[in-house]
């Protein structure tokens, strides 16, 4: 089976849709970017991207959110005109890679789970252990941003495809990875590890418990193309698929 970026979103509100883009707008979660965007059906002309942004700017000023972002066509490149207007109207541009890891694959870098952790699913006795470490990331960001997640993050339970799992140590929750289980695909997202405890196997002990879990399904994630954890992907023989570029601009 071939996978795409479309594997891995999940349903949002659309606030307008047109032949040439989908605008997404969650109005329970406006201040995040991941869920507020327009995402491009194919390759836009500069005339078409400057309208699609006065556009976009406009939504979101309305909404009260102080940012726009555009996702672009998978596997496609930005023209050299956008290119500089990008660079030169305060746009920042991330280059996001989907990586596949189909049954048999996986390759660990470490073959040892830690010295007491273990690895869980987060069903009723562990959820606020999950909770507590998500609000603990959240806040490395900011505490605002922490807060007005955390409803957010207790909403995505009632998603029957989300299957969050945990890594416990001496009963406190110092890892964690939001799964989206689907027909053919488990889809790796929100992959978390306490600062305290890195570097000491846990991530390893995650992914294991996923290819462990994962009847025969590939296993699906998104790296940011700048970030060394893409590294790791590579070496635990994770297979390149595709890229897209995001482009988010502070108002």
């Amino acid at each position: 089976m071939i996978f795409s970026f479309k594997d891995i979103e999940h349903s949002k509100s659309i606030a307008r849709e047109t032949s040439l883009y989908t605008h997404h707008r969650n109005e329970k979660a406006l201040f995040m970017h991941v869920e507020n965007y327009v995402i491009f059906h194919r390759v836009p002309s500069f005339a078409e991207f400057v309208e699609t942004e006065a556009y976009l700017e406009s939504e979101h000023q309305k909404y009260g959110q102080n940012f726009i972002k555009f996702i672009w066509p998978e596997d496609c490149e930005i023209p050299q005109p956008i290119i500089s207007y990008l660079g030169s109207n305060g746009f920042n541009l991330e280059v996001l890679e989907l990586y596949a890891a189909p049954p048999g694959t996986f390759v660990p870098t470490s073959t040892e789970t830690p010295p007491n952790v273990q690895v869980e699913w987060v069903n009723a006795d562990k959820r606020d252990a999950y909770l507590t470490l998500s609000t603990q990331a959240d806040k490395e960001i900011n505490a605002e941003f922490a807060e007005q997640k955390h409803p957010y993050t207790l909403a995505k339970f009632a998603n029957p495809a989300f299957r969050p799992i945990v890594a416990i140590r001496s009963g406190e929750a110092v890892g964690s990875i939001d799964l989206y289980l689907k027909e053919d695909s488990i889809e790796i997202d929100n992959f978390h590890v306490a600062p305290a405890a890195r570097r000491i196997g846990i991530g390893t002990a995650l992914q294991q418990f996923v290819m462990d879990h994962a009847e025969g399904k590939t296993v699906l994630l998104v790296a940011d193309a700048a970030d060394t954890a893409r590294e790791m992907y590579n070496r635990q023989n994770y297979t390149y698929i595709s890229f897209r570029y995001e482009l988010l601009k502070i108002l």
